[in-house]
């Protein structure tokens, strides 16, 4: 893709909102996993939700048609809460790439509701994610493996407060990519209703 045709594109992605609670848990581990001084990327918490699905760049007339089934599959699910549960790592600690907190209790609800968005949006032309959707909030990427054995032991020690988040709304974020990281705005928010 040329520069000029990803100017007329806009990278998007779908998700929820979490709580400030579970943004201040996510604020309190950060800082005791810093401890490790281990080389990765952390996220800012006020910026961090839950991922249902990641567009890419579209062109912006695909925005009314998204945000209509954004709206039909609010319509059909209810609000719900989550509870952080556990940190983990993906793919495994031999390779370790991204450091996450999981989700516990809600964690059925976020996956059926990840299963609407995959098929709505695969009705869109967007194509299905071959894995299987894993509710997890990112809070930091791994840039080497300075320090990582130091990185699990204190992993390892930490007790996840369970952090309500109540989910509400879905919404389609524009992400826009900036020297300081990225800039993520709402486009759409549909209220889940049911």
């Amino acid at each position: 893709m040329g520069d000029n045709e990803k100017a007329r594109k806009i990278r998007c992605f779908i998700a929820v909102e979490i709580s400030d609670e579970a943004r201040a848990e996510l604020s309190r581990i950060i800082g005791i996993l810093k401890g490790s001084r281990s080389d990765v990327k952390w996220v800012v918490p006020d910026s961090v939700h839950l991922t249902m699905k990641f567009l890419g760049y579209i062109s912006e007339e695909k925005v009314p048609a998204i945000t209509g089934k954004l709206d039909g599959i609010a319509r059909e699910m209810g609000p719900f809460d989550m509870m952080l549960s556990g940190i983990g790592v993906f793919p495994d600690w031999g390779y370790a790439r991204v450091l996450w907190v999981g989700v516990g209790d809600g964690s059925e609800k976020a996956k059926d509701l990840a299963a609407c968005v995959e098929e709505a949006m695969a009705q869109q032309g967007f194509e299905k994610e071959k894995r299987s959707f894993s509710p997890h909030l990112t809070l930091g990427r791994i840039r080497t493996s300075k320090n990582k054995n130091e990185l699990k032991k204190l992993t390892d020690t930490i007790e996840v407060r369970p952090a309500a988040i109540r989910i509400s709304r879905i919404v389609l974020f524009r992400s826009d990519l900036t020297p300081k990281g990225a800039v993520y705005t709402p486009l759409h928010t549909a209220d889940l209703s049911a």
